[in-house]
């Protein structure tokens, strides 16, 4: 995988999502993710990029999550049984080792229908936070679909977060706005869109109209309020992709100042991506 950070006149080559997010374990102990494509990815990739820098980290969610089969889960409405979890699990940074690799990642939730995991109560997620260097918690869903634009009642972010990263999905770029993006009652009326005689919108989804979504308060930037917010532009994954990606995210600067991200998993370097802004 790689990941590039916007900066100004083009992407640059980081190495790795937390570098191209500038966050801090200081200021961003809280993290919450919204919006579409690629939400539990970029979690759970934090989650591994902290847990190789010794820390201590916590997976959940205020909403729904597949259940990981390959992670260390506790299934429990109580953050007293992850608590207990890690005083038996968790492993101490190895000082002698230059990246202090060896912290530990814990995903807590309560069991839910169709192989999922819900959330714990509130009041519980908020003793998750006193527990790990860092919580990551998964605060919207978009039934997979790539870009989002909330309903009512979402996303779910609690009042202790941090800072907030809104999500989205390269593969709507170019699809239709019915077929690629969940909500689509919200993303007509937040773009300006009318039905057509069929009572269809006969849309497809432009860059712009990306930027705008990720960027806009009745957008994926919905009741982040006075918090840091990121955004991550997910799969990039070929040279056409990566210019997408590009041309979103310097919008999204233009529209807002907001730090934005791109990941993809090409196996090649790419040459700088660069856009005039």
């Amino acid at each position: 995988m790689v990941f590039y950070s916007w900066e100004h006149d083009g992407l640059r080559e980081c190495g790795s999502l937390w570098e191209a997010l500038a966050l801090s374990v200081k200021r961003h102990r809280v993290i919450a993710l919204t919006g579409g494509g690629g939400k539990t990815s970029v979690m759970f990739r934090l989650a591994d990029e902290l847990a190789d820098m010794g820390k201590t980290v916590i997976v959940t969610t205020t909403t729904h999550i597949f259940h990981p089969a390959d992670r260390n889960v506790v299934e429990s409405d109580r953050a007293s049984d992850a608590a207990e979890w890690l005083a038996r699990n968790a492993r101490k940074p190895d000082r002698s080792r230059a990246d202090h690799g060896n912290g530990t990642v814990l995903v807590a939730g309560v069991p839910a229908a169709e192989g999922k995991l819900k959330s714990l109560p509130l009041t519980e997620t908020a003793v998750l936070k006193e527990l790990a260097d860092v919580l990551l918690i998964e605060a919207d869903g978009a039934k997979r679909l790539p870009i989002k634009v909330p309903g009512n009642g979402e996303p779910v972010i609690p009042e202790y977060t941090d800072v907030v990263i809104g999500c989205m999905g390269l593969n709507c770029i170019g699809g239709e706005l019915e077929e690629f993006c969940f909500r689509t009652e919200q993303a007509a009326a937040l773009l300006g869109l009318k039905k057509e005689p069929n009572g269809r919108y006969s849309h497809r989804i432009t860059c712009g109209d990306a930027a705008k979504i990720l960027t806009s308060d009745a957008g994926t930037r919905k009741l982040v309020g006075e918090r840091d917010y990121r955004v991550v532009i997910n799969k990039a994954d070929d040279e056409g992709l990566l210019a997408k990606a590009a041309e979103i995210a310097g919008e999204v600067e233009r529209l807002s100042q907001v730090r934005c991200a791109v990941s993809c998993f090409l196996d090649r370097k790419h040459p700088q991506q660069e856009r005039e802004v």
